[in-house]
């Protein structure tokens, strides 16, 4: 497949009619028509990944590349620890860059008292409709789009984008972080193996906030849920720097220069960015 910039274009403005049309029904559009969260969820992910989902169709995608091994349940522990142990240290930072707003007046943490109530629908979309049209999106039309331009450009131009349009500070720093994992693990192992992922972290998450109210048993459960990934990622990570030299990838300098000069996707940068602030902090 080559790598052109008509086709780069496309790509870039199909991700902004997804980010687009995502705001506009899940923050404007959907919750005037009175629908429960759930619904509201279903219909902005589905509606919203058709965008580049239809385009990657139009535009004739190529099936995409075998993977370059099959995975083995070590590697997919430590995947999946990587991705917790990530969130658990990001969970962590957030009240020191808290501090980084105050004098300004402001925070990025959700205001209290907000519906986000998790009905049985809403949970459903978190762990099993939306990590698998995002996975469509992200790491099957993005990251495959991006292929001839190098797997670490491929996967960091993914990342970023998954993270931004997330929408939301802590959120977005979550999701870029995964975003990097379920790259890897698409590029790897492949595409199912990814979805897996992140079906499976974002279970997780849903998990330890319904522990939240289970007093002792409750609070012990988080511990070993957060815990044992944190110590499982440590030492497989150990393991791995000491038994292997990291891959070398091929040159592909003119590649990734042609995705970086992009001016659409600066564009489509900069639009999530500023709807990301925007939605996030507000006053305290």
């Amino acid at each position: 497949m080559r790598t052109s910039s008509p086709a780069l274009n496309h790509l870039w403005l199909s991700l902004l009619g997804y980010s687009i049309l995502f705001g506009l029904l899940h923050r404007w559009v959907l919750p005037r028509l009175g629908l429960p969260e759930g619904a509201v969820l279903l219909l902005c992910g589905v509606l919203a990944s058709a965008v580049p989902l239809v385009w990657a169709a139009a535009d004739g995608m190529p099936s995409p590349p075998r993977p370059a091994v099959r995975p083995r349940a070590e590697s997919l522990v430590f995947l999946m620890s990587l991705a917790i142990a990530g969130n658990l240290v990001l969970s962590l930072l957030s009240p020191r860059l808290e501090l980084l707003w105050k004098p300004l007046g402001l925070t990025a943490l959700p205001a209290p008292g907000g519906d986000e109530s998790l009905t049985l629908p809403v949970a459903l979309y978190i762990c099993a409709v939306g990590p698998l049209l995002e996975e469509l999106v992200f790491r099957g039309v993005l990251m495959r789009r991006l292929g001839p331009a190098g797997a670490r450009t491929a996967v960091l131009v993914s990342a970023l984008c998954f993270g931004l349009v997330h929408h939301d500070l802590y959120q977005g720093l979550s999701a870029f972080w995964c975003g990097l994992v379920y790259g890897w693990a698409a590029l790897r192992y492949g595409l199912g193996v990814s979805v897996g992922l992140h079906m499976a972290g974002n279970t997780v998450a849903v998990v330890l906030q319904l522990l939240q109210g289970a007093g002792t048993a409750g609070a012990l459960a988080s511990l070993l849920l957060v815990g044992v990934p944190l110590v499982l990622a440590a030492a497989g990570g150990l393991r791995r720097l000491r038994r292997r030299a990291p891959d070398r990838e091929p040159q592909t300098a003119a590649g990734r220069l042609q995705v970086w000069c992009q001016p659409l996707l600066w564009v489509l940068l900069a639009f999530d960015t500023v709807y990301l602030v925007l939605a996030s902090f507000r006053p305290l």
